[in-house]
């Protein structure tokens, strides 16, 4: 699994993360909440090891990411950020085969590719620059680069259980941001299908009613530490949401009904 154990970070004279311990579970998805400056997106950062001064307090499957080249990282975990501003003027699909690229075989699986923009949606905007898109169409265009820098999950899934399965993992970071409800569902769901291939998901996100709708466990972040965490009752719970994000009471108490409603 993937996993952070003691994890500090310092930002000058404040701690952005304070003593973080967190799991990442082949098969589950996990999804992160907190208010602005939680300390949500640092957390990411480390796990993907955009930040390398904390790499020696994550580990993937025992192993800590100091010890992993940024290739083998890669083609075992696929990191996808809020936005991604490209100033060259590259086509949907040559964003999408960028995925491939820790393997070298970008022409040799251009079938993988289509699949995954199929399964996003995007497949009859292959041709259409990528800056022209809107938000949202940019955000499934970035769901199916990193779905197939990871594929081989997705062709394992008849043997996800296995002992000798190779466990990915899919790092999010408002991946619906830019999303109508539809396709924040839709794009979810899609995520969901690859956890049940085994892959281990950790989702950064601000909608509380779709965490409950989705994860299999939530983690709650306030100030860089973790106050909260269990399964989806935990977004039920109007008293944590009060404390996490400063709410009235009556305005927690509706929020933690619409997540009832899960």
């Amino acid at each position: 699994m993937l996993k952070v154990k003691n994890l500090t970070v310092q930002l000058g004279s404040r701690a952005v993360l304070q003593d973080v311990h967190l799991s990442v579970e082949p098969g589950k998805c996990t999804a992160v909440l907190g208010a602005n400056g939680a300390g949500k997106s640092t957390l990411l950062n480390c796990l993907c090891a955009h930040n390398r001064a904390c790499c020696d307090a994550v580990s993937l499957d025992g192993v800590t990411l100091d010890q992993f080249s940024g290739l083998e990282r890669a083609k075992r975990m696929a990191v996808m950020p809020q936005s991604v501003t490209l100033s060259f003027p590259m086509r949907v699909h040559q964003v999408v085969a960028m995925g491939r690229s820790p393997y070298g075989d970008e022409k040799q699986t251009q079938q993988y590719q289509r699949d995954a923009m199929q399964l996003t949606g995007v497949w009859h905007l292959r041709e259409r620059v990528y800056p022209t898109l809107s938000g949202g169409e940019q955000q499934r265009v970035q769901l199916a680069r990193v779905l197939v820098q990871i594929w081989q999950a997705w062709l394992d899934r008849d043997r996800a259980e296995r002992a000798d399965t190779q466990h990915y993992y899919l790092l999010l970071d408002e991946c619906t941001s830019a999303l109508d409800p539809a396709h924040q569902h839709s794009v979810m769901q899609i995520v969901r299908e690859f956890a049940q291939a085994g892959v281990g998901v950790l989702a950064v996100m601000h909608d509380i009613s779709l965490a409950a709708s989705w994860a299999d466990s939530v983690v709650m972040m306030k100030q860089g530490r973790i106050v909260a965490g269990g399964d989806q009752s935990v977004l039920m719970d109007p008293h944590c949401l009060q404390q996490v994000y400063d709410l009235p009471l009556p305005l927690a108490q509706a929020y933690s009904q619409q997540c009832a409603v899960w």
